[in-house]
């Protein structure tokens, strides 16, 4: 197991951003436009991918290190291009269905982050 208190931070970003959109797409707490709410998803999401620069540098930088599988770093591009443009759409038409894209995405990318950190060997 190989968590990190960058790990951490990124659980905490992803969790206030499922929060916001449960609370706005429940009603409950929040009221606001799908704009307000899918720029904030949107920053908290960005503030979790960048919150372990140095594991992106290791993930995607000079070859010659132990790397991820090529399909754990297709599928992870994948998924945050899918987000960016989710959020990118979310913010200019308002659309509700790409706020639950942009969501999804940015969840589906802590999980798969968080679970191949805890899988990984620890090393010296």
């Amino acid at each position: 197991m190989r968590l990190s208190w960058r790990d951490a931070l990124a659980t905490g970003f992803v969790t206030v951003a499922a929060m916001l959109y449960a609370l706005w797409l429940t009603g409950t707490g929040m009221s606001g436009s799908t704009r307000v709410i899918g720029g904030m998803v949107f920053v908290l999401g960005w503030a979790a991918c960048t919150s372990n620069k140095a594991e992106m540098t290791y993930v995607y930088g000079p070859p010659g290190r132990k790397r991820p599988p090529m399909a754990y770093v297709v599928v992870a591009s994948v998924m945050g291009f899918a987000a960016l443009t989710a959020g990118v759409i979310t913010l200019v038409s308002a659309s509700e269905a790409m706020l639950t894209v942009l969501v999804s995405a940015i969840v589906a990318l802590w999980a798969m982050s968080t679970l191949r950190h805890t899988l990984e060997p620890r090393t010296a």
